[in-house]
């Protein structure tokens, strides 16, 4: 998890703007499903491996996230 230090953000910034991120996702099986991974595809984060992998039965839809 990322802390933000809001000192360093730029002026006119509003704070209740949401980050925009570039993922793409990954399924252990593409025809049944039982995992899914989320990666970063910004030429930035090749200088390190991360990833989140969720199962099928925790993972939630997008349309149900508030």
């Amino acid at each position: 998890m990322s802390v933000v230090d809001r000192s360093e953000q730029e002026s006119g910034v509003e704070f209740d703007q949401l980050p925009e991120f570039e993922l793409e996702c990954m399924y252990d099986d593409w025809d049944d499903p039982t995992a899914v991974t989320v990666f970063s595809t910004e030429e930035s984060d090749s200088l390190y491996t991360a990833w989140l992998t969720a199962d099928r039965d925790h993972a939630v839809s997008l349309d149900a996230v508030r």
